[in-house]
């Protein structure tokens, strides 16, 4: 039993680093952060934009952490708030076309680097792994649920 354990958390932290490592030097050659990247690939595949609440959603972020990654990416003028959305509330955040290309940019970097991450893995296999870190993932956050009652 302890074996598993050692192993299940090695290797999550060991991918979890080379994650952020790839994301940091790849960001780092386009003048970004690495943690801008959830940012942006999701923008990119949400073309109507979404709300901060929802993105931080999508990225895994909490509210705080997405604002000011949003604020950095307005600031470099990749994303803008659509204030003219019809929406009173959580007006949507947009790429904008330097945005679009970037976030280009970014999710063929993350083709490629799934593409060759993932080498001699079947689409089979790939797809198992996936659904059993997700039940993985699913029962942790149960687990969890009992220290923040």
């Amino acid at each position: 039993m302890e074996q598993r354990y050692a192993t299940f958390s090695l290797l999550l932290i060991n991918i979890s680093r080379s994650v952020q490592r790839i994301k940091n030097v790849e960001m780092a050659a386009l003048g970004l952060k690495g943690r801008q990247v959830q940012c942006l690939f999701g923008l990119y595949n949400c073309a109507e934009g979404v709300s901060l609440t929802k993105l931080g959603e999508m990225c895994g972020e909490d509210k705080g952490m997405m604002s000011r990654t949003v604020k950095e990416l307005i600031g470099e003028g990749l994303v803008y708030v659509d204030v003219n959305s019809g929406r009173k509330y959580k007006n949507p955040i947009r790429l904008t076309e330097k945005g679009e290309h970037i976030a280009r940019v970014v999710a063929d970097k993350i083709s490629a680097i799934l593409e060759e991450g993932s080498a001699g893995i079947s689409d089979g296999e790939r797809e198992q792994l996936y659904h059993s870190l997700g039940v993985i993932s699913e029962n942790l956050a149960e687990i969890c649920k009992k220290y923040n009652p």
